[in-house]
């Protein structure tokens, strides 16, 4: 197998378990992006790598090894568990501004606003 055959079978993984992978293998090396299935500006890009004993690894865009190619399981737990913080981060970010940007919802709120007054 190639690293594309490898990666391939990785985004079939993925997909089953709600995240969303797209191959991009017009540059070397060839690389699949991961991206989160709840926030999808938050992602990871895995490419693969022979590791001692020229064993293949999927590793991550920092170089740091996330499992081996033969063990999907590992590696769809480990990208989750990489890219959840993340997308949890973005999403308190993305909800506490549409929350500054909402309309004020109590009596008082909105006649302040109306006013001028905060």
């Amino acid at each position: 197998m190639i690293a594309t055959d490898y990666l391939d079978l990785l985004a079939r993984v993925l997909a089953t378990e709600g995240w969303t992978a797209r191959p991009r293998y017009d540059q070397a090396p060839e690389r699949l992006h991961v991206l989160s299935p709840s926030l999808p500006v938050v992602g990871e890009s895995i490419r693969v790598k022979a590791g001692v004993g020229g064993v293949l690894w999927f590793i991550d865009s920092t170089d740091d090894p996330i499992a081996p190619c033969h063990d999907l399981p590992r590696a769809v737990a480990e990208i989750g568990a990489r890219l959840a913080p993340d997308a949890i981060v973005a999403a308190v970010r993305r909800a506490a501004t549409a929350e500054q940007d909402a309309p004020p919802r109590g009596l008082i709120s909105r006649i302040r606003a109306s006013l001028g007054r905060t």
